[in-house]
């Protein structure tokens, strides 16, 4: 009898030691990402400071997944059963998944968690709205940027802190720094490089804001990119190659970068992301900030943002969504060292803290915040209506059609995608 005593009280602490583990079990997120450079790192160690800090309660797996083919991933996996507590989405491409009840409406939760409009970069934080209901709530903003080299403008006479900042000033910067700096009868040093390809369209869609223009009508069901707004911006980037002869013609897809790299280039455009690079490059001596002011409205700069979003279980797990939020909140309030990896952090907090504005070139960069511009709304055809757009700008920067004929092809293609 009183080995059956014991017996049966060893089996009782065992299931209460059993239940207790089980209770103390942390809530696992899966997170996928995006962030196949230097930014996984960057974001890796940031999901382990927040697995440390919520030992026990709250552990995130993050994974990297492969660019070409990731949101094929995600809504593959959400069809499967098999979907990420948490992923990163960029802002245009939201609204597809989303019309597909492919992501959880957050609303009520994000209102439970404290977050509001007014502690984010509004066109960032308004981007994840579609139809009046929230799917996304922002990480970033990672706009166009201006990059010079500092020796170079230097080496002219110029003020090597005070990039030319309007069309005209522009013109006449990259005139005096386009040089046959050998006397060999060649240039070797271009004022700028626009390439044929990425991101020519963000060099363009940046003018065509600060003209004021837009890309679609009000309700989407139109393409109106070819307007005055839209050839104006154009022509003067095809002017400056053909026409002002400040950069060459049919500059490939990142040569731009490895001339800047080389010195060989005064001025370059691109996403903020390529900060990290220059600043790794040695010797490389340059500025980085708002992109000038080429339009004739108003200020505006192309960007893009990372969102996160939380897709649609089979059954919503209301223990996970709380983790996800919690999460997601947390890096936000800890993006600063997001932000240092070349973003602009979407947390209005962080990205106006002494620590991230006093940093030389980032500093610079977040004065383009209050003027990132996106279209009126992002919808379900975006993405492919746009298309014709990028083949019409590389068309009139290769010299095969003017800008008004490229961009009235490329409005009529656009309009039949519309219609589909």
């Amino acid at each position: 009898m009183r080995k059956t005593a014991v017996g049966m009280l060893l089996t009782l602490s065992l299931v209460c030691l059993l239940s207790v583990s089980a209770l103390a079990a942390p809530v696992v997120l899966e997170y996928w990402t995006i962030f196949t450079g230097p930014d996984g790192a960057t974001m890796q160690e940031l999901v382990d400071q927040f697995n440390e800090e919520r030992a026990g309660e709250i552990e995130v797996r993050m994974s990297i997944m492969p660019g070409g083919n990731f949101y094929e991933s995600i809504l593959t996996a959400v069809i499967s059963g098999r979907a990420p507590d948490v992923a990163i989405m960029h802002m245009d491409r939201v609204p597809e998944f989303a019309s597909q009840g492919i992501l959880l409406e957050l609303d009520a939760y994000v209102e439970d968690l404290g977050l509001v409009g007014e502690d984010y970069i509004e066109p960032v934080w308004n981007g994840g709205i579609i139809d009046g209901k929230r799917y996304a709530i922002p990480l970033d903003a990672h706009p166009l940027v201006m990059y010079w080299n500092k020796d170079i403008f230097a080496a002219a006479g110029l003020d090597p802190e005070a990039p030319p900042m309007d069309r005209e000033s522009f013109i006449e910067v990259t005139k005096l720094l386009t040089q046959d700096t050998d006397g060999d009868g060649e240039i070797d040093q271009w004022g700028t490089q626009l390439s044929v390809g990425w991101p020519n369209f963000q060099y363009w869609y940046s003018i065509l804001f600060q003209n004021d223009g837009e890309l679609f009508n009000e309700d989407n069901t139109e393409a109106i990119f070819n307007s005055e707004a839209g050839v104006d911006a154009l022509q003067y980037l095809t002017d400056l190659i053909y026409v002002h002869g400040v950069s060459p013609a049919n500059v490939q897809v990142d040569a731009d970068v490895e001339a800047f790299k080389r010195g060989e280039v005064a001025i370059e455009f691109n996403g903020i992301w390529m900060l990290a690079g220059y600043q790794d490059h040695p010797g490389l001596n340059f500025g980085a900030g708002m992109i000038p002011q080429w339009g004739t409205e108003r200020q505006a700069v192309w960007a893009g943002s990372h969102q996160f979003i939380i897709p649609r279980q089979r059954n919503v797990d209301s223990a996970k969504v709380n983790a996800s939020l919690e999460f997601i909140a947390w890096i936000g309030n800890h993006s600063l060292e997001w932000g240092r990896g070349g973003q602009l952090p979407a947390k209005l907090s962080v990205l106006n803290s002494e620590e991230f504005r006093s940093d030389p070139h980032l500093g610079s960069i977040a004065e383009a915040a209050p003027y990132v511009a996106f279209p009126h709304t992002f919808f379900l055809q975006y993405g492919e209506a746009t298309g014709p757009a990028w083949d019409a700008i590389n068309k009139a920067f290769l010299g095969l059609m003017t800008p008004q004929e490229a961009l009235d092809e490329a409005v009529e293609l656009a309009n039949r995608i519309l219609k589909q």
